[in-house]
């Protein structure tokens, strides 16, 4: 991935401009009529003061006034519609940013997610693309107006005066090079605030998702300290920039810049007054003209260093765009794929950074099987439910469905038939019914109710004060623990999957809700092609087949009896659960949970 910079980042925001074409002629010929507004005014005020007055006549001073008056009004009804039509462009552009920002991020494999903490993602997908709004409104207009003015009035002081256009010019040359070293020192001092503000809201949003954690550890003070640490290096950072930019420099500026040139062109001039070679009017238009060249030097100054927080900002959004996706999506649309005959893994390997987390693993899943997969830490059984998910795609080998390699199909087609169950239950904001339709809004209300009567989560539902149109509160708060899973379990059975892949589904909850849980959960089942992930005996023992997973490798694959039968992995992690029951009279095959936890060394995130 080639690095962006600040060139790149203007380059590659131009194409953003392209549908409003229109919109910027307009706002150009508003800032070519308040350029014009500016310069013309100085040469009223010398006509009032060179000739109405002398003249005494108080109806071309009126007139002129009036002028005056006017220039002021078309002026401002000049910047207002420029205004308007900069904010509009510059929120529509800085939304399809976003838009394309955000599709770019779900649209990366799950390797992406583990490397990028989920606050800095917040950042760049809000506070970065917002910071770029102003390259879209106020700063880049007042650029442009800046330059044109800047213009107007050295072209201006040229007719009027060589030496004193001359004297300007090289005003200008002294303050361009003064800011292109500024420039270039403010640019770095912002990227570090930039820096330090995504990675203080990265702590930030972890440390409020782990608040439970914390606080049985009793390490509030600790976390404070540390976000402390982090906020004063950014205020640090901050008021060396506020420093540099706005009294460092902004003063020096204005003090050996306009005051300086100002006071010489005063002394120039009423020399050439006292000596009846230039007019009273005269002098006041060049005074005013003048001051008026610095006032958009200074702008621009202020501007070019918000635009080097903007361009910061810009770099960091276009290096996210720039992420190639680990998961490509360059297979063929196949809109009717099923699932008719069988899922094949074929030798598979992968290796999450360079630890190999699954070796050689081969196995087919008919049509219509249960299938468990067990094993402990680290095995692999996770990284194989991510690999036929396509989170991930294998280091080598490959898995098919009746015969097709999954990659060669687009991965919305290849997942639109496959439901997955998680431990860790995700419910988005909204209405149950949303959640259970999972927003797709071609399904009816009546598939949806059906479904969850036939998994008895209707009854919790309708206790709901709305029933199923009742908002649920960030990520289902307002509900137990059982009554998520159930919604979980509906929503999955709403999609009518070929494939349903429940991860530990039932491994967080007390024996009764356990038994309620299992019976939706074969109902779910029934009928269906399905992995599971489990820890529950009842579960495992049902299963058609249970693969048996140890760091990476298939080293076992049978029925529980079958597995029962032999000396092996399966029947000592069954023993050693049940002898963590505390009851050796027990039958093993009757009450053993099966030892298996997501772990370290496996591919996580995805499936957890």
């Amino acid at each position: 991935m080639q690095k962006n910079n600040s060139k790149s980042v203007l380059k590659r925001i131009l194409p953003f401009f392209r549908p409003h074409l229109a919109s910027l002629a307009v706002a150009l010929v508003t800032m070519v009529v308040v350029t014009a507004v500016h310069l013309l005014r100085p040469m009223i005020l010398r006509t009032i003061i060179d000739t109405a007055i002398p003249q005494k006549d108080i109806s071309m001073a009126v007139m002129y006034a009036g002028v005056f008056i006017g220039c002021l009004l078309v002026g401002a009804v000049a910047m207002y519609v420029r205004v308007r039509i900069m904010a509009r462009i510059g929120a529509e552009v800085v939304a399809e940013i976003k838009r394309r920002l955000f599709s770019h991020i779900l649209g990366q494999g799950m390797r992406f997610f583990d490397q990028n903490q989920t606050g800095k993602l917040i950042t760049r997908s809000e506070s970065d693309a917002n910071q770029l709004k102003s390259m879209f409104t106020q700063s880049t207009a007042q650029l442009v107006a800046s330059i044109m003015l800047i213009v107007g009035t050295i072209i201006v002081l040229m007719r009027e005066d060589v030496r004193i256009g001359a004297v300007a010019m090289l005003a200008l040359v002294i303050v361009g090079l003064v800011m292109f070293f500024y420039l270039t020192y403010i640019r770095s001092l912002y990227t570090k605030v930039r820096e330090k503000n995504s990675a203080l809201t990265g702590y930030l949003t972890e440390y409020i998702q782990g608040v439970p954690l914390i606080k049985v550890h009793g390490r509030e003070k600790d976390i404070m300290n540390n976000l402390q640490t982090h906020s004063e290096e950014k205020a640090r950072l901050e008021r060396k920039a506020a420093f540099v930019e706005y009294m460092l420099f902004s003063s020096s500026f204005r003090f050996f810049t306009e005051i300086g040139v100002l006071m010489l062109l005063f002394a120039y001039c009423s020399s050439r007054v006292y000596a009846g070679t230039m007019s009273v009017g005269t002098l006041v238009m060049l005074m005013e003209l003048l001051r008026q060249f610095f006032r958009p030097l200074e702008f621009l100054i202020e501007v070019l260093a918000q635009l080097q927080t903007a361009l910061a900002a810009g770099v960091r959004v276009f290096d996210i765009l720039d992420t190639e996706p680990a998961v490509k999506d360059e297979g063929q649309p196949a809109p009717g794929l099923r699932l008719n005959e069988k899922i094949a893994f074929n030798d598979v390997s992968f290796a999450y950074d360079s630890e190999i987390v699954l070796k050689n693993a081969s196995f087919e899943i008919p049509r219509g099987q249960q299938l468990a997969i067990v094993g402990a830490s680290g095995s692999g059984k996770t990284t194989c439910i991510n690999l036929l998910l396509r989170f991930y795609d294998p280091t080598s080998g490959s898995i098919t469905v009746d015969g097709r390699d999954i990659r060669s199909v687009t991965l919305e087609d290849w997942r639109r038939n496959i439901a997955l169950v998680l431990q860790e239950i995700y419910l988005f904001p909204g209405t149950i019914m949303e959640n259970l339709k999972a927003f797709h809004s071609d399904v009816d209300d009546e598939t949806v109710i059906r479904a969850a009567k036939e998994l008895g989560a209707h009854d919790f539902i309708m206790r709901q004060s709305n029933g199923y149109q009742t908002m649920l509160a960030e990520r289902g708060a307002n509900l137990s623990y059982g009554e998520r899973q159930l919604l979980s379990y509906t929503r999955a059975m709403v999609k009518n999957p070929d494939l349903l892949i429940l991860d530990e589904a039932t491994s967080s909850v007390d024996a009764i809700t356990e038994r309620e849980l299992q019976a939706s959960m074969e109902k779910l089942m029934q009928g269906r092609t399905s992995i599971v992930i489990a820890h529950r005996l009842a579960t495992i023992r049902k299963a058609d087949r249970i693969l048996v997973f140890e760091k990476g490798i298939l080293q076992q694959s049978g029925s529980h009896a079958e597995l029962m039968r032999k000396d092996g992995i399966y029947r000592e992690l069954v023993n050693i659960q049940t002898a963590g029951r505390g009851d050796p009279s027990v039958d093993p095959g009757d009450n053993a949970e099966i030892a298996a936890n997501n772990g370290n060394g496996e591919a996580t995130g995805a499936v957890a």
